[in-house]
C-alpha cells in the first residue's frame, strides 16, 4: 500500500516537473532572482528525469542520428565561435533543450504530450489574463504607440506566439472525443481574445494557421478517393497561394499593418546573410553573432541601431533560417533543413497509415515552427522557446513510431510469405 502510494506521488511529482519546464520555457517575465533559481532548477530536474529514464532515452536517441549530429555541431562551434563566453553559456542550454525534448518523446506518448501541453496553455492563459486585468503596469506595454497585452511574458509577440500555438492544441482537444470538447473550446476562445489584445499579427497567422490546416485531417480520414481529394485540396492551395502573391503588396501594407519590406526586415536579413557569407560554412558560431562585435555593421546599418540594448536579449535577423546559417553556416542550415524535410517526410507518412489525432498535430506543428521562424524569431535550435523542446520531442517520437510501423510491416510480409 505504502509502495503503491509513494509511486503514485513521484508520479505526479514527475509530471509537475515536466509542466514546470515547459511553462518556463518560454520568455516569461519573472525578478531575476526568481530567474536565476528556475535556471538552475532547471538543469537539476532535467538531469534526474534523464538519469531515471537513460536506458530508454538512449535507444531513443539512436532512431534520430542527424538530430543528434545538429547538436553535436552546435557544440562544438565553441572551437570556431566569435563570441566562446556566450556560446559556453548557451550550448549548455542547448543540450538541457535537446535532452528534455529527447526525455519527453522517450516518457510520453504523443498524446501524453499534448495533455502535458494543455495544462500549461491553461496556466498560461489564466496568469496572462490575470496579469493583465490587475497590474496593467506588468501586464501590458506600448509598441508603436498603442498599448498591447504580453501578459506574463517579455513582449506582445511571445504572448501572441504562444496563444497562437495554443490553437494548435485546443482545436485537437475538441476534435478529440476523449477529451471535454466545451471547455476545449471555452479555452480556444480565451486564447483567440488575449491574441487580438496583444496585437500580435504574426500570433493571428499562426492561430489561424492550424484552423485551415483542419480539412486536410478531414482528407486523411477518407479511406475511398482520398487521392483525388486531396488533389483537389492541393489545387485550391495553388490558387490561393497565386491569389496571395499577386495581391502580396495589399495584404502586407493594408491588412498586416506592415511596408512592403516587412518592417525593415528585408534590409535586415540582406545585411545579416552578407555578414554571413563572410564566414559562410562554419558561421560565427553558435549564439556568437548577435552577442559580438560581427554583428556591428547590420545593427549599425538597419532599424536595430535605434533600438535599446539588452545584454538579456540580444538581437536577431528575424528569421529563423537566416540566423541558424550565421551561427552554424551552411554546414548547419543545411543540415537542419534537410532534418525538417525528413521529419515531415515521416509525419506525413505516419498521418497517413494511422490517421491518429495526435500525429495530425504533430503535422500542424511543423508549419507553425515554419510559419514562425520566416517572419519573426528564431526558434530552430533556440534555448529561450518551448517550440524547440517540442520540435525535438517530435523528430523522435516520429522517429520511434515510424520504426515501429515499418517493423510491423515487415514482420506482416514475412508471415504471408
Amino acid at each position: 500500500m505504502k509502495n503503491k502510494l509513494l509511486t503514485s506521488l513521484l508520479l505526479k511529482l514527475e509530471i509537475a516537473s515536466v509542466i514546470f519546464l515547459l511553462f518556463f520555457a518560454e520568455t516569461v517575465v519573472v525578478p531575476d532572482a526568481v530567474r536565476t533559481l528556475t535556471n538552475i532548477l532547471s538543469y537539476g530536474i532535467v538531469i534526474l528525469l534523464v538519469s531515471v529514464q537513460w536506458q530508454r532515452i538512449a535507444y531513443v536517441a539512436t532512431t534520430d542520428k542527424t538530430l543528434m549530429l545538429l547538436t553535436i555541431i552546435g557544440v562544438f562551434s565553441v572551437f570556431w565561435s566569435y563570441s566562446l563566453g556566450d556560446t559556453v553559456e548557451q550550448v549548455r542550454a542547448l543540450v538541457r533543450s535537446t535532452l528534455f525534448g529527447l526525455y519527453l518523446a522517450s516518457r510520453y506518448t504523443p498524446r501524453e504530450q499534448i495533455n502535458l501541453l494543455s495544462w500549461v496553455g491553461i496556466i498560461s492563459i489564466f496568469l496572462c489574463t490575470i496579469v493583465g486585468f490587475a497590474a496593467p503596469s506588468v501586464g501590458t506595454h506600448v509598441v508603436n504607440g498603442v498599448v498591447s497585452w504580453r501578459g506574463i511574458y517579455a513582449h506582445k509577440q511571445h504572448m501572441g506566439r504562444f496563444m497562437g500555438f495554443l490553437a494548435s492544441i485546443f482545436l485537437i482537444n475538441i476534435l478529440d472525443k476523449r477529451c471535454n470538447r466545451w471547455f476545449a473550446f471555452i479555452l480556444l476562445l480565451v486564447s483567440l481574445i488575449l491574441l487580438v489584445l496583444s496585437n500580435s499579427k504574426t500570433g493571428l497567422i499562426v492561430f489561424l494557421y492550424p484552423v485551415f490546416a483542419f480539412p486536410i485531417y478531414i482528407i486523411v480520414k477518407q479511406r475511398k478517393n482520398r487521392f483525388f481529394i486531396l488533389l483537389l485540396a492541393v489545387l485550391i492551395f495553388t490558387i490561393i497561394s497565386a491569389l496571395i502573391l499577386v495581391n502580396l503588396e495589399s495584404i502586407v501594407v493594408n491588412y498586416l499593418g506592415k511596408d512592403i519590406e516587412f518592417n525593415g526586415r528585408i534590409p535586415l536579413w540582406v545585411s545579416t546573410i552578407q555578414e554571413g557569407l563572410k564566414r559562410p560554412f562554419l558561421g560565427y558560431g553558435y549564439n556568437a553573432f548577435w552577442t559580438s562585435d560581427a554583428s556591428y555593421d547590420v545593427i549599425r546599418n538597419t532599424w536595430l541601431r535605434y533600438e535599446d540594448i539588452d545584454p538579456d536579449s540580444p538581437f536577431q535577423a528575424h528569421n529563423g533560417f537566416i540566423d541558424l546559417f550565421v551561427q552554424l553556416g551552411f554546414l548547419g542550415l543545411s543540415l537542419f533543413v534537410f532534418h525538417l524535410l525528413t521529419v515531415m517526410y515521416r509525419v506525413v507518412n505516419i498521418l497517413f497509415m494511422t490517421r491518429k489525432i495526435e500525429t495530425f498535430w504533430m503535422f500542424m506543428f511543423l508549419g507553425i515552427n515554419v510559419l514562425v521562424n520566416t517572419s519573426e524569431v528564431i526558434t530552430f535550435m533556440s534555448t529561450n522557446s518551448v517550440f524547440w523542446i517540442i520540435y525535438v520531442s517530435i523528430a523522435f517520437s516520429s522517429a520511434v513510431e515510424y520504426k515501429q510501423i515499418k517493423r510491423v510491416q515487415l514482420i506482416s510480409s514475412l508471415n504471408q510469405a
